[in-house]
């Protein structure tokens, strides 16, 4: 977006830089090159209105996707963390189990190892 207006100042300022760059060269007597400065000044006084109403559409595009975003992200927000809250709901009733399952392993390889080392001690 900013290209877009650097762009459109850069064409309207070299739109009148040629502007005066040609009525300064060119013969002219002093009421032509009233006329044609007056002609100018209202087509660059038009483009300048062209270019405010076009950043004010870009102004107000630019703020419409700002909040837009900002709804879009607190929607999706909530959302996520309703399902990491349904997930934890779901494993709450499963994590006494795989505690309860670990130390019933703990418990086994300890035993598998207290025999382990009772044979060795015993040959």
């Amino acid at each position: 977006m900013m290209k877009a207006k650097s762009f459109l100042l850069g064409l309207i300022a070299g739109g009148a830089a040629a502007s005066i760059s040609a009525l300064l060269t060119a013969p002219a007597s002093g009421k032509e090159t009233r006329t044609v400065i007056h002609t100018n000044k209202n087509i660059v006084k038009h483009q300048l209105d062209h270019v405010k109403e076009q950043l004010l559409d870009i102004k107000r595009a630019t703020t419409t996707v700002t909040k837009e975003g900002k709804v879009a992200f607190a929607a999706m927000s909530k959302d996520l963390k309703g399902s990491v809250n349904d997930w934890k709901n779901e494993i709450r009733p499963h994590e006494q189990n795989l505690k309860r399952e670990i130390q019933e392993i703990e418990t086994a390889i300890q035993e598998l190892e207290t025999t382990l080392n009772q044979g060795k001690n015993s040959n």
